[in-house]
């Protein structure tokens, strides 16, 4: 700085993770000073406050400008179980795993990776709190609303059982299409304690489907009328 050596600690050089801090060699930055010594010549800066300043004013400007059913670019900072957070640049939204895929995923590094840049939607604003709900599975369309197009209420299909629960199993058809049968619907004579004596995930079975819910986005498929 104006030929005086001065030191940026590893967690001020920016407000994400630095693995390699070698990148930054040859960058110039715009820094606070955060200490300044003249006796020790000691100086110490942080580009990270700079960051942090600049990022407050851009998220209070984003929020302003963004409403729902926009679609935005973002860079995926961290996952979580429950969903990854982006950066929209100056403010976080997250994209539960439920709003990832039409699909059932277990994890949301089945769909983002870290430092990824997407696209996402904008689900919800809550400007009081300062959060964004984002989707990725509404950039492609339901398939739910051919549901009935696609597959008729007594006729027979093949599907993949992708859930054991002790009520039933889930079974899916396509993908984002799933239904359950149910454990009455398993066997006309065999008594079933639970579902796992017949199915496994992973089974490729034949289904009959009872009934759609559209609406509801739920099908009751049965083994037994097969």
């Amino acid at each position: 700085v104006s030929g005086i050596r001065g030191f940026i600690p590893m967690g001020q050089i920016s407000i994400f993770r630095v693995e390699n801090p070698e990148e930054y060699v040859g960058q110039r930055l715009s820094v606070v000073i955060t200490e300044a010594n003249r006796s020790r010549k000691n100086l110490v800066l942080s580009h990270r406050a700079l960051m942090e300043r600049e990022r407050k004013e851009n998220k209070e400007k984003l929020l302003a400008e963004l409403a729902p059913g926009q679609i935005c670019e973002g860079v995926v900072r961290s996952l979580q179980d429950f969903g990854a957070f982006v950066d929209l640049g100056g403010a976080d939204g997250l994209i539960h795993v439920s709003q990832m895929s039409w699909e059932r995923i277990g994890h949301p590094s089945e769909m983002v990776a870290i430092d990824q840049e997407i696209e996402a939607v904008i689900l919800h604003i809550d400007r009081e709190k300062q959060k964004i709900a984002l989707g990725l599975k509404q950039k492609s369309a339901n398939p739910w609303q051919t549901v009935e197009q696609k597959y008729e209420v007594g006729k027979k299909y093949k599907g993949e059982v992708v859930n054991v629960m002790s009520y039933g199993a889930f079974v899916k058809l396509e993908p984002g299409i799933e239904g359950l049968v149910h454990i009455s619907e398993m066997s006309w004579t065999k008594r079933i304690n639970h579902p796992n004596e017949l199915l496994q995930i992973g089974d490729e079975i034949e289904v009959v489907i009872l009934s759609i819910d559209k609406e509801g986005q739920q099908l009751s498929l049965g083994i037994k009328q097969t």
